[in-house]
């Protein structure tokens, strides 16, 4: 049986050509789909799966355009309806320009614009041959196949054989989009998961023309799992770059349990200098245990270096509120030693009111920590580990906690605190108002108080281990101005070496843990001493004319002593009373403005402080202890001086056009109100920027003595003008001469001077893209936001060509200065130290991004450190090149490219070089 055209097709056949073939009960129906169909990068959503005899809508396009134009299918009428209701069977439809049916071997050949389609998947083609005893569906011509998923293979030349039972294909010289990946060669699809491809290339790449491939004799992508291919050979354009016998990338999203992807570069396996190490990194298996956590165990061995294990474990629970990691290193060395470094980070919330933290890190050496770091940033910082756990109360806030600091720097202290106990009490108001309408002078009186307690533990590799005990008691009284507080503070110091004194072998007691060697007085096997101070204290806040204000106080306070001299006794020191004033204003000057600027206003803030104790006289047992200052117990007359000082500027305010209402809108003339007429105007609101602040540090002048206490004045200066502008001046005041007196004489100690410039800053400086009719442009807290709305949004987008003028750039500079007056004649001077530090960051183009960091020695005339990194964003890929030098010699040189869509994939080369010698 043969039809001959489209027309008769639909008047003999309602359906077009439908062939019912034999199946289980369970395969009649296709199942309905809900996707995204991805073709060449873009996503287009999909409708249902296609009923029987109906065409999806948003395919019909398509199908028009692969058919010829043949039009979605007809809709079936009551007697198809009825064919395709019957149970046990599955419908394929036919349809083209000529169809012939041989009822004899089963045979279903269309000529011309052939379209098949079976359970939601479709096949379209210049002719399809069915054979009905072997179940084959061959295609010739163009050909293209969609499946009930949406992923679809094209082919311009064919053939195309497809196997419907055992849903196994094969195209000849086809194309597919799987994933992310645009694959061409001879397929064999098998299921609706599993590709194979013969003589083929895969690409993320969207472009008609790839920028890359890579060509491969044989590959398999499996959906959502993984790629393999072997021997692979990478293309950029048509030049072959690289060769590697296999390739096997995990495509699986999400966590998922698998092996690491191994990390080596190009000079790894070709080196090009004998002194090169290999080094190969991330050998080993990630394990996601479950929703809840997940492990990772990790090998990195560099030749005649180290060998080093990694491994952690991770966990969060949410409904626990709890989530941390743990990590360990183990590092194997050459000479058969090794190190170890420990990492945990935990935080959790037990009930409503308890919080548990702790961030601890440790490492076996210190020195290997440094010699083995090249990040320049890592080397300035400390191994600082912190735990405590909070609990709070009705009546207060407890909290325990440890503390440790170990330094990377040769020679400094290692501190360890623990245990660190406070706890702090909820004010209680004593006196109450018995309503709020109702309230006497003595209501409000509320007491609160506080304890603590410290453990701190010093070594260091130069000096004796020290231990430090602490602890205090804090308590005070307020009833509106008027304040009384009261402490207590006991400090036990322990330096772990013998207490020695030098004394005369004649007169001195022996006892029996005394010992005399030469003229030293050996009194204890360590050095021990003991203070205990209390104090209490009653002020009361005036306030006399503006923001001025009057605090006077009275004091009074003692302590007590001990040390191996007293036998560890505590010996006490006279009370001490002593009487203070504190006096407060801020003091306004007002100035005309000029240019953009509407006036300026100079706030002065003087703070000056008065205290006053007579002389107290000591015990003579006192007197003569070692460690006790009698400086502590001599009369005291002194007056302290502070100033702080802002200028800060009134920018006028910037007119902007309105909308002009239109005729009779009287709500939008209601609005602007009076006064501003038909020019549409309106003013915002005028901004304020601080042009200068000036803070300076107290000056404390004593009475008794008739001179300055203070050694050295230091000047801090700010301002809005330049964004985190800070400097910062240090000047020792008087030049210690010989025979012990002092010269008064400024000398510059200390520069700080730090800044932040952009393009965007520089640009209001200069004047560029200024504010309209003001003149000046804020930077700093507001700058951003004001510059931003004087650029209009087309013209502030960076250039998405690839050539444009990219991102604004950016350095942060930071200049510091550190020395001492030339020292008296016999004493080694102290070094001067001059450093810049700056960090420059910027995009030429919207593809280029540049970031410099680096130390200068201005003494040395030579580069501390530097951190150089340069990245091309090309398509699809990333080059980056990476320059790192550090203080200690290490340097690491590197240059990487790598696949966006699979950062795994990468050529890279990298040389490392410890210059500490490590080994």
């Amino acid at each position: 049986m043969t039809v001959a055209s489209a027309a008769i097709v639909l008047a003999c056949f309602p359906s077009s050509f439908t062939h019912l073939n034999a199946a289980p009960a369970a395969a009649d129906a296709p199942a309905v789909q809900d996707t995204t169909r991805v073709r060449r990068g873009r996503e287009e959503p999909e409708a249902r799966a296609a009923e029987p005899g109906e065409r999806a809508p948003s395919d019909s396009a398509a199908a028009d355009s692969a058919a010829g134009g043949l039009g979605p299918f007809p809709g079936p009428d009551s007697v198809m309806q009825a064919l395709l209701e019957r149970a046990g069977y599955r419908p394929v439809i036919y349809r083209g320009d000529t169809l012939q049916f041989s009822t004899r071997d089963r045979t279903i050949h269309i000529r011309e614009r052939a379209h098949i389609q079976r359970e939601g998947d479709e096949l379209f083609a210049d002719s399809v041959v069915y054979e009905g005893e072997t179940r084959w569906v061959t295609a010739y011509g163009t050909t293209r196949m969609i499946n009930m998923k949406g992923e679809e293979v094209d082919s311009e030349e064919g053939p195309f054989f497809y196997n419907v039972d055992r849903r196994i294909g094969t195209v000849m010289n086809g194309r597919t989009q799987w994933e992310a990946w645009n694959v061409e060669g001879n397929f064999t699809l098998e299921g609706t998961d599993t590709l194979w491809v013969k003589e083929g290339y895969f690409s993320s790449c969207d472009l008609p023309e790839a920028h890359y491939r890579f060509e491969a004799d044989k590959i398999k992508l499996v959906l959502n799992n993984i790629v393999v291919a072997w021997p692979v050979r990478v293309y950029f354009g048509d030049v072959p770059v690289f060769w590697f016998p296999f390739m096997a990338q995990d495509i699986r999203r999400g966590r998922h349990s698998g092996l690491l992807s191994l990390a080596f570069g190009v000079n790894d396996i070709v080196r090009n200098s004998s002194g090169h190490n290999r080094h190969i990194s991330n050998v080993g298996y990630y394990w996601a245990i479950s929703d809840y956590m997940d492990a990772q165990l990790s090998m990195d061995w560099w030749s005649d270096t180290w060998t080093r294990f990694d491994g952690f474990y991770r966990y969060r629970w949410l409904r626990q509120f709890m989530n941390g990691a743990l990590g360990y290193s183990h590092f194997l060395l050459p000479n058969g030693s090794k190190e170890i470094a420990l990492s945990w980070n935990h935080t959790q919330k037990i009930g409503e009111r308890s919080d548990l933290r702790a961030s601890v890190q440790y490492v076996s050496s210190s020195q290997f920590e440094r010699e083995a770091e090249y990040n320049p940033e890592r080397l300035t910082q400390k191994i600082r580990s912190d735990i405590g756990f909070t609990r709070r109360f009705d009546w207060g806030t407890m909290s325990l906690s440890g503390q440790r600091i170990q330094p990377l720097t040769p020679g400094e202290v290692t501190t360890t605190t623990l245990p660190q106990m406070s706890i702090t009490l909820t004010p209680i108001v004593l006196t109450p108002a018995a309503s709020p309408l109702e309230s006497s002078w003595y209501n409000g009186l509320t007491w609160n108080g506080s304890t603590r307690l410290g453990y701190t533990t010093s070594t260091s590799e130069l000096t004796p281990k020290i231990t430090v005990t602490t602890a205090g008691l804090n308590s005070g009284l307020t009833l509106g101005k008027l304040r009384w507080s009261s402490s207590g503070n006991y400090r036990e110091q322990q330096t772990f070496k013998p207490d020695t004194l030098i004394a005369d072998p004649d007169t001195a007691i022996v006892g029996p843990d005394t010992t005399i060697t030469q003229d030293t007085l050996v009194i204890g096997p360590r050095i021990k001493t003991g203070d205990l101070t209390w104090q209490t204290s009653m002020g009361y806040q005036q306030r006399l004319i503006g923001t001025t204000t009057l605090t006077p106080s009275l004091d009074l306070s003692g302590s007590f002593f001990r040390s191996n001299e007293t036998g560890l006794a505590l010996v006490s020191a006279p009370t001490r009373i002593a009487v203070r004033a504190t006096l407060n204003s801020d003091v306004y000057g007002f100035f005309p403005g000029f240019g953009p600027v509407e006036r300026i206003r100079h706030k002065f803030a003087p703070g000056i402080s008065w205290a006053y104790s007579p002389e107290a006289k000591a015990s003579p047992e006192l007197e003569g202890l070692q460690g006790f200052n009698p400086a502590d117990i001599k009369a005291r007359n002194v007056i302290t001086i502070g100033l702080n000082q802002t200028f800060e500027a009134k920018l006028k305010p910037r007119e902007q056009p309105t909308e002009e209402p239109a005729e009779g809108d009287s709500a939008l003339a209601q609005e602007r109100g009076p006064g501003q007429g038909q020019q549409g105007q309106q003013e915002e609101q005028a901004r304020k920027i601080m042009l200068l602040g000036l803070r300076t540090s107290a000056v404390t002048y004593d009475f008794v003595a008739g001179e300055l206490t203070t050694s050295q004045l230091s000047n801090t200066f700010t301002s809005d003008l330049l964004r985190g502008l800070s400097l910062r001046t240090v000047h020792s005041l008087f030049d210690q001469q010989p025979d012990g007196s002092r010269k008064f004489d400024l000398f510059l100690t200390q520069v700080n001077l730090g800044f932040s410039l952009g393009s965007r800053q520089l640009a209001g400086l200069l004047g560029q893209g200024i504010a309209r009719g003001a003149g000046i442009v804020p930077v700093a807290r507001d700058f951003e936001d004001s510059y931003e709305d004087e650029v209009p949004p087309e013209e502030d987008e960076p250039d998405r060509g690839g050539g444009g003028r990219g991102r604004p750039w950016s350095v942060n500079v930071n200049y510091s200065l550190v020395r001492q007056r030339p020292p008296l004649e016999g004493v080694s001077a102290t070094p001067t130290r001059q450093t810049v530090n700056w960090n420059l960051g910027f995009s030429p183009t919207d593809n280029w991004t540049m970031n410099w960091r680096t130390t200068y020695d201005m003494e040395e005339s030579e580069f501390v450190d530097q951190a150089l990194s340069l990245r091309r964003d090309l398509h699809r890929w990333s080059a980056t090149f990476e320059f790192l030098k550090a203080s200690n010699g290490n340097f690491v040189f590197s240059f990487r490219v790598n696949l966006n869509d699979l950062q795994d994939i990468k050529f890279d080369y990298r040389q490392e070089s410890r210059g500490s010698g490590i080994n």
